[in-house]
């Protein structure tokens, strides 16, 4: 199952390269402390140094919490999950530090003709250990295009901080900030994280340091290159516009819509709830997959995030209340930690429709297979292939953002190959079981489940205890007799080019282009 290297190997460095995005994961030290999961999908921010250093471009977001964290203790993953082709997990698990806008550091790093707008620092990792597994639980998705809602929001702040400042050149030791711009968007909030922690610094008042003036430029040129489809959603589909004329006329509604909080021209802040409302129910119950998070206490310790996507795994009881059912996988990080101490994170992000990042913050608790509690919400009949813990959190804080740097992927089906892998385990240990006839306890074959459970499930990678009741149970598997298709890996790698013809193209490049053009005089005027 799972494999952990000392640095990174050609063959990880090459997956890594094939993604259109990633997943970050940090946590304070305090038992009390809020960890952490962002999505990051901006095409060209990721780059590979050499075998253990790697680093990304953090572009603004609704918080700080990852540069609060590094600050305080250093820990940092990085998770990658192939969505195309065959079933891949790598977490690279670091230490971390970061470069704020401004300073030596980050402008050696990103000179202003490769920055994106809305570039806040530089995170960078010295990798100490990678963890690569099968990833079979992750749905099959066909990477659509990237966004561009953050950079054409960003820009814009930062074109109203760069007109501020020619129109007041007497300010040198202060230049001004204007309230749609974006350095005082950091100031109100990027500057300390959700639990008090401090965040930039060097975006405080005193900062002088000036965006470029290719910024204005900039912005226009993510419209003139935005996706060959425009993304109109009508009831969650993608709708290609041919026309160079209805292009035009849809282009200039979505960039000057401003009453809807999904096309803002500012970056919108996140909002934060003590329960979950309905219309994030509502959004929850659209996705076909979510990330976990969790982190030890120790200083030392290894940050864990999780990818889940087998169907029908996560309920909703209540606006606080929510539990997942567990499946075996390569490791026991999640159930060691709420042992430990119960802090954990689920993240939702929305890869068609609007844009929408949601965060379930909360106190987690586990019921292993076998135990009263695991067998009241999982019956027999209902209960997956492999499943081992009921994962139960108590929700005391819910985040929404933007979610405007997630990429446009379309959903083509679940795996089944960990549910083909864990029946085929779990049919071992029934066969053994019947051929034994032991009661008080059960044989344990070698390549059967609970043996898998004793040898992967015990405890974490930092040695924290994981199951201890689930491989000595007596309950008895009742999956015999369950087939599953095999997965397709081919499903998602079908050519999105292949669809489009060569007129369509250019007539709506130019619609883009001219209307581009237009936007760009209106708003220098």
């Amino acid at each position: 199952m799972g494999k952990f290297y000392d640095e990174i190997p050609g063959y990880v460095m090459a997956m890594i390269k094939k993604q259109h995005m990633f997943w970050v994961a940090t946590a304070p030290l305090s038992t009390d402390g809020h960890v952490n999961i962002s999505s990051k999908g901006v095409e060209g921010t990721f780059h590979i140094i050499d075998s253990h250093t790697v680093w990304y471009e953090d572009l603004s977001g609704s918080g700080v919490e990852t540069i609060s964290h590094l600050r305080e203790n250093g820990r940092i993953t990085i998770l990658f999950n192939a969505f195309e082709g065959p079933p891949s997990i790598v977490r690279l698990f670091g230490r971390g530090k970061f470069y704020e806008f401004g300073t030596s550091e980050y402008n050696a790093f990103i000179p202003p003709e490769t920055r994106h707008p809305g570039s806040r620092a530089v995170i960078m990792i010295d990798v100490h250990k990678v963890g690569t597994s099968c990833g079979y639980a992750v749905p099959f998705y066909e990477f659509r295009s990237h966004r561009t809602r953050l950079l054409e929001t960003a820009a814009k702040s930062e074109l109203a901080d760069i007109e501020a400042e020619e129109a007041d050149n007497a300010a040198i030791c202060q230049p001004p900030r204007p309230d749609d711009g974006l350095k005082q968007y950091w100031i109100q909030h990027n500057v300390q994280s959700i639990d008090g922690l401090p965040g930039m610094a060097f975006a405080r008042p005193l900062m002088t340091h000036s965006f470029s003036d290719q910024i204005a430029s900039t912005l226009w040129s993510y419209f003139a290159s935005a996706p060959i489809y425009t993304r109109v959603h009508v009831q969650g589909t993608i709708l290609p516009l041919p026309s160079f004329s209805l292009t035009s006329i849809v282009y200039l509604a979505l960039t000057n819509i401003r009453c809807s909080p999904y096309l803002s021209s500012r970056i919108t802040m996140g909002k934060f709830y003590d329960e979950i409302p309905g219309y994030v129910m509502a959004m929850i119950q659209k996705q076909h997959m979510f990330w976990v998070a969790t982190a030890p206490l120790s200083a030392d310790g290894h940050v864990n995030v999780s990818s889940k996507g087998v169907e029908g795994t996560f309920h909703i009881i209540d606006s606080h209340t929510v539990w997942y059912e567990d499946l075996s996988g390569s490791g026991v990080e999640t159930i060691s930690h709420l042992r430990e101490n119960g802090r954990i994170t689920i993240l939702f992000n929305a890869f068609e429709g609007p844009p929408s990042i949601v965060r379930l913050f909360g106190r987690g608790k586990f019921y292993e297979f076998g135990t009263p509690e695991y067998n009241a919400l999982i019956r027999p009949e209902t209960r997956h292939p492999g499943s081992r813990a009921v994962i139960m959190i108590d929700v005391h804080k819910v985040g929404t953002s933007c979610g405007y740097a997630v990429p446009f992927y379309e959903f083509k089906s679940h795996r089944t190959r960990l549910l083909e892998f864990a029946a085929k385990r779990e049919l071992a240990d029934i066969e053994a079981e019947e051929a034994d006839g032991a009661v008080c306890e059960p044989p344990r074959t070698g390549n059967g489940l609970k043996q898998y459970w004793v040898q992967e499930s015990t405890q974490s990678i930092d040695g924290l205890p994981g199951m201890v009741f689930g491989q000595h149970s007596t309950d008895k598997f009742q999956t015999r007799g369950k087939v599953y298709k095999k997965d397709d890996e081919n499903v998602s790698m079908k050519g999105f080019l292949e669809q489009l013809d060569v007129r369509f193209i250019l007539g709506f490049s130019l619609g883009v282009a001219a209307t581009a053009a237009s936007n760009f005089l209106f708003y220098r005027r």
